[in-house]
């Protein structure tokens, strides 16, 4: 991991442990084994350059060989987060409906937000 990279994932730490608690304690309440959201350590992280500030973003990126399923992560320059991860399973709660991707947002680590996104479950 490069100097920026590691400088913004140490300054985001607190709010990355917040998301990672708050994901695998949605998907666990939703009836859905929480290791459907991979490690932090499964990730790929790098900088960009926000586009409207200038300033360094922290990026990541996960994707299994298999490449069936995926996520990906920013944290903007405001420090605000955006975390998102295909979850594509039956889903236990919701007969007739798939979980599609869980997504987790904010600023905050106090105040994360967290939904698991349903599709309808295609006929015969």
């Amino acid at each position: 991991m490069d100097t920026t990279t590691r400088n913004l994932f140490e300054r985001y730490q607190p709010l990355l442990e917040a998301a990672w608690m708050l994901g695998r304690e949605t998907l666990r309440r939703s009836g859905i084994d929480s290791d459907m959201l991979p490690e932090r350590a499964q990730f790929g992280f790098e900088p960009r350059q926000d586009p409207f500030t200038g300033e360094p973003t922290l990026n990541g990126r996960w994707a299994p060989a298999d490449g069936q399923r995926r996520a990906q992560l920013v944290i903007n320059a405001d420090g605000s987060l955006m975390l998102e991860c295909d979850l594509i399973c039956p889903h236990p709660g919701f007969e007739g409906r798939w979980a599609e991707q869980i997504s987790i947002w904010g600023r905050s680590a106090s105040a994360l937000k967290a939904e698991v996104s349903l599709l309808e479950q295609l006929g015969d």
